[in-house]
């Protein structure tokens, strides 16, 4: 796992990697996880990508979870990004895309946080 430690959004104090906790003892903000992202890229390549299935767990080594025996899935992620071209022109902007996360098996955005 390429977890290095989690970190308070707020007060950016440093906890633990592997226990289970989600808000920060000092302040009760939000913790963001921190990875070893150069160690991820080792392995983490264009060339490993082409051959991994078509779902979030594709970047295994960039998600919080440390056994993959812990992995429970329905086959979150791999939707499609949709260029909007009308509604970026009413915007003012020539690149405009929507991810479609209602594709996903719960119809929701959530189906990603819930798996890892």
């Amino acid at each position: 796992m390429n977890v290095t430690h989690l970190e308070c959004a707020a007060c950016g104090l440093e906890h633990e990697a592997h226990r289970l906790q989600n808000l920060c003892r000092e302040c009760g903000k939000p913790l963001l996880v921190r990875y070893d992202l150069e160690r991820a890229g080792r392995s983490l390549t264009k060339r490993s990508l082409r051959g991994r299935r078509p779902d979030m767990w594709r970047y295994r080594e960039v998600l919080p979870v440390e056994n993959d025996e812990n992995i429970v899935t329905l086959g979150e992620g791999w939707t499609p990004l949709l260029h909007s071209e009308r509604l970026g022109k009413k915007l003012g902007l020539r690149d405009l895309y929507i991810k479609d996360e209602s594709q996903n098996p719960t119809q929701s955005f959530k189906a990603r946080g819930m798996a890892t």
